[in-house]
C-alpha cells in the first residue's frame, strides 16, 4: 500500500471510529440538557419568575464529505471541518443545534442507504434516550448530504458526450433516477422508523474542474473525465453548472410533493468559484474551512426559517 492509500485508509478508520463515538457523546449531551432542564423546572415550581432554558434543536445528520470532511482544505486534520461539524453549524445559533453526525466522506447515496447504515440508524432512532424531544422520542429533523459521490469521480465519463454537447441528457438522467431512488427509500425508511420527522437536503454548489485534489487521494473527481471526453476548463465549468442545476431540479421535484415531508436548501452560489478565496474551493469538490462556514451559515438561516424560535 502506498503512502497516499495508507493515509486515506487511516482517515476512513478514524472517521468510522468517530461515528461510533458520536452516538455516545450525543446521548451524554442529551442527558445533561435534560437534567439541567429538570432542575430549572423544579426551581420554577418554587419561583415562578425563573426562566426556562431554550432546548436545542436536535438533528440526525447522514451523508457524505459535505457533512464529514476530516481535512482542512487539502491538508489532513483528523477533525471534521464540514457543514455540521461542532466548529461549524454545531456552534451557531441561540442555542446551537445538537447534532448526531453519522455522515462519512466518500459515500454515494447507495452507501448512505445501505442496509448496514439503515440498521445503525434504526438503533439510534429507537433509543429515546438519544433525543431531546420527549414527546416523540425522535430527532427534530434529519439532514442529508447525498448525491455528489454518485455523480463525480471516474464514472463521470459515462454521462459525457465525446467532444460534443457536454452532458448526455439520457445517460445523466439515469444517474439522477438512481439518486432519486435512494431519496425515496430514505423517505420510506423515515415513515417507518421516524414518522413525522422532516428530512432536509441540499444541492451542493458550482464546483471547479481544475484538477486539484487532497493529499490523501490519487486524482481529482472532475477534470480527468472532462479531459478524456475532450472538454477544457471553460467548457467544464458550464458542464458542472448544468449538472448541479439538474440535481437541484430533481431534489426540488421531490420537495414539491408534500407527502414526502422533504425540503431542499438551495446552496448554489454560496461559494466563490475561485480557488484563491477563503470562501472558495480548496479542491474540485470541497471548499476551504471558510467556505464550509458560509454553507453552515446558510443552513442556519434556513433552519431558523423552518424552526422559528428554536435555533
Amino acid at each position: 500500500m502506498d503512502k497516499r492509500s495508507q493515509l486515506y485508509t487511516e482517515l476512513q478508520d478514524a472517521s468510522k471510529a468517530q461515528i461510533a463515538a458520536n452516538i455516545i457523546l450525543h446521548k451524554q449531551r442529551t442527558t445533561r440538557v435534560r437534567s439541567a432542564l429538570d432542575r430549572r423546572k423544579a426551581l420554577k415550581a418554587k419561583r415562578a419568575a425563573t426562566p426556562l432554558p431554550a432546548v436545542p434543536l436536535d438533528i440526525l445528520a447522514i451523508g457524505d464529505s459535505w457533512f464529514e470532511y476530516p481535512l482542512s482544505g487539502n491538508s489532513v486534520s483528523f477533525e471534521n471541518t464540514a457543514i455540521v461539524a461542532q466548529a461549524q453549524l454545531g456552534s451557531m445559533g441561540t442555542p446551537p443545534p445538537q447534532i448526531l453526525n453519522q455522515a462519512l466522506h466518500g459515500q454515494a447515496t447507495t452507501a448512505i442507504l445501505s442496509y448496514e447504515n439503515q440498521q445503525n440508524m434504526i438503533s439510534v432512532l429507537q433509543d429515546p434516550g438519544q433525543w431531546l424531544n420527549e414527546q416523540t422520542g425522535l430527532p427534530d429533523a434529519i439532514l442529508i448530504s447525498g448525491g455528489g459521490d454518485d455523480l463525480v469521480g471516474d464514472q463521470l465519463a459515462i454521462y459525457l458526450d465525446y467532444e460534443g454537447s457536454g452532458l448526455d441528457a439520457t445517460r445523466f438522467q439515469g444517474v439522477l433516477n438512481s439518486v432519486q431512488a435512494s431519496y425515496l427509500d430514505l423517505f420510506a425508511f423515515r415513515d417507518r422508523f421516524a414518522k413525522g420527522v422532516p428530512i432536509i437536503g441540499h444541492c451542493y454548489d458550482y464546483a471547479i474542474p481544475n484538477g486539484v485534489h487532497p493529499v490523501c487521494v490519487s486524482s481529482s473527481w472532475l477534470q480527468p473525465s472532462l479531459n478524456f471526453a475532450g472538454y477544457d476548463y471553460t467548457v467544464g465549468l458550464r458542464i458542472v453548472s448544468g449538472m448541479i442545476d439538474l440535481f437541484y431540479q430533481m431534489l426540488s421535484s421531490l420537495a414539491a410533493d408534500t407527502t414526502y415531508n422533504f425540503s431542499v436548501f438551495d446552496t448554489r452560489g454560496t461559494l466563490q468559484r475561485d480557488a484563491s478565496q477563503p470562501d472558495g474551493w480548496a479542491n474540485e469538490i470541497h471548499p476551504y474551512f471558510g467556505g464550509f462556514t458560509a454553507l453552515a451559515n446558510k443552513f442556519l438561516m434556513a433552519l431558523r426559517a423552518k424552526f422559528p424560535n428554536c435555533i
